[in-house]
């Protein structure tokens, strides 16, 4: 290589240093899942920010940890091993969606933070992840998202738009037909809680209500929405009692008198016989139907990762897992 083409190719490193680390996350992890036999586990961390980060416009930073898992076995706690896992950070990211949001000043106000509070999936493959700020001036919502082919990965991100008020959070997420997403809908992370839809291509919140979503109970707690391979929806409902009871939700299935789609109460999830303390952090399905929850231990300081059995709600450990989300995928 003559000293020009070296200077050339110099240049062209530091242009696109940061892409290059970011297609690296999903280039390795795509890699290391040639096989058909494997899928890939994420786990996903916020990482901590300086406070003067512009939290309407710019993403959080976040850890993306990757391990792979045979596919049809339940997990194995050596395939956790902090050893084996594959990690990796997403820098802050600057939404592509310029658009204002609603805002509205606090008296009462705690430090600026940020949240994750989903990793999905999508049927094309790709990696969505959301997050939720709060600030003096309210809450702004935004969507980490994968694009690109698996050997040269990138991360764009997006603002959610078109909420009507500046404290409204998305809490969960799901992929439906059509580039769009079903969302859990919190008020800064409290109920009342509501199910809305989100075009993705947009970011923005769709104000009609064509899938006929139901009102939600106004002191429950909706979370962990999740899908199971043959397209099973459920999540977790926290009444008075403050004990999780795994839900499902069959869109096409709507009630006779209000024309809404059901939620059908399933069972009480329960760790060696006792009702789950307040609420699980996430819920996914392997690409084998296994159902796994992660919740903090009992000392509260450690998440577990756990398999759940849909029929009865019992939890298993797996392992301790040191992530604040997860998700499955081929």
């Amino acid at each position: 290589m003559t000293p020009l083409q070296r200077r050339q190719f110099g240049k062209l490193v530091a242009a696109s240093l940061t892409s290059t680390v970011i297609a690296d996350i999903s280039s390795k992890a795509f890699a290391q899942n040639s096989e058909s036999s494997k899928e890939i586990l994420y786990g996903v961390n916020v990482l901590s920010t300086s406070n003067t980060r512009n939290r309407e416009d710019q993403t959080p930073p976040v850890e993306l940890n990757t391990a792979n898992v045979p596919i049809g076995k339940v997990i194995s706690a050596n395939l956790l091993d902090p050893k084996l896992l594959s990690k990796v950070n997403l820098p802050v990211l600057s939404v592509e969606n310029l658009l204002p949001v609603p805002k509205k000043p606090r008296a009462l106000f705690l430090p600026d933070s940020d949240r994750v509070t989903k990793a999905i999936v999508l049927g094309d493959k790709t990696l969505v992840i959301s997050t939720t700020s709060n600030t003096r001036n309210g809450y702004f919502n935004h969507l980490i998202y994968s694009v690109g082919s698996p050997a040269n990965r990138q991360f764009r991100a997006k603002k959610v738009l078109d909420f009507k008020s500046s404290n409204q959070t998305v809490e969960s997420l799901l992929g439906l037909p059509n580039n769009q997403l079903l969302c859990i809908v919190g008020t800064g992370g409290v109920p009342p809680f509501t199910l809305t839809t989100l075009d993705f291509k947009t970011g923005k919140i769709l104000s009609k209500n064509d899938l006929d979503l139901p009102p939600l109970p106004d002191k429950h707690r909706f979370a962990n929405l999740c899908q199971d391979p043959k397209g099973n929806i459920f999540a977790t409902e926290i009444s008075s009692e403050g004990i999780p009871i795994l839900i499902s939700i069959n869109l096409q299935d709507k009630a006779i008198l209000t024309g809404k789609v059901k939620i059908k109460r399933l069972t009480r999830l329960t760790i060696e016989g006792r009702p789950v303390i307040n609420d699980v952090k996430d819920l996914g399905f392997s690409s084998s139907g296994q159902l796994y929850a992660l919740a903090a231990d009992s000392s509260r300081k450690n998440n577990v990762l756990y398999t759940v059995d849909v029929k009865t709600g019992k939890m298993e450990v797996v392992k301790n897992f040191a992530s604040e989300k997860f998700v499955f995928s081929l």
